[in-house]
Order: structure tokens, then C-alpha cells, then sequence
């Protein structure tokens, strides 16, 4: 019994955010991003099964809120880049 608990307890998962699975996923803007990294605004994603919400800056023009943006990169543990999909690969 004893080994079935230790097997089953291997199974468990942490449930922690790994913000680097952001990388390539769609979100939407929350608040509005300024543009050339002048500040931080909001995007909504889902990773890892769950809605999440992060402070969010973008190189290119400012991004008004509920602009679909794809995260290109992550600037810090709650800051992720995005860009439009149409400037993603440039």
C-alpha cells in the first residue's frame, strides 16, 4: 500500500504558471499597451488549462484593449512582449 501511495503521489502536479509557455500564444488585450516600450499595459491568455492575466509590453504601435496580440517573449516573471500577428516573424 505503502508503494501504491508513493507511485500515485509522483502523479501529482504543482499547478505553478510557467509564464516561458507563453511563447507563441494568442491573447487579447485587456488595457492598453503604449507602444514602443513606453510602458506596461494588461493581456488575458489561456495557459496551462487556465485564464490568466499579464502586464504586457509591445515594441511596435501602442495596442488598443481587445486587440489580439501573440506573445513573442517574456521580459520578467509578469511581463511578457507582444506583438500583432501580422508583425510576428518580422
Amino acid at each position: 500500500v505503502a508503494w501504491i501511495m508513493s507511485q500515485l503521489l509522483r502523479l501529482e502536479d504543482d499547478g505553478t504558471v510557467r509564464v516561458e509557455g507563453a511563447i507563441g500564444a494568442p491573447a487579447t488585450v485587456y488595457l492598453s499597451i503604449p507602444g514602443g516600450r513606453e510602458g506596461p499595459g494588461k493581456v488575458t491568455l489561456t495557459l496551462q488549462g487556465r485564464t490568466v492575466e499579464y502586464a504586457a509590453i509591445t515594441a511596435g504601435a501602442p495596442l488598443p484593449t481587445g486587440s489580439p496580440v501573440v506573445v513573442i517573449d517574456v521580459a520578467g516573471p509578469d511581463t511578457l512582449v507582444v506583438a500583432t500577428p501580422p508583425d510576428v516573424g518580422v
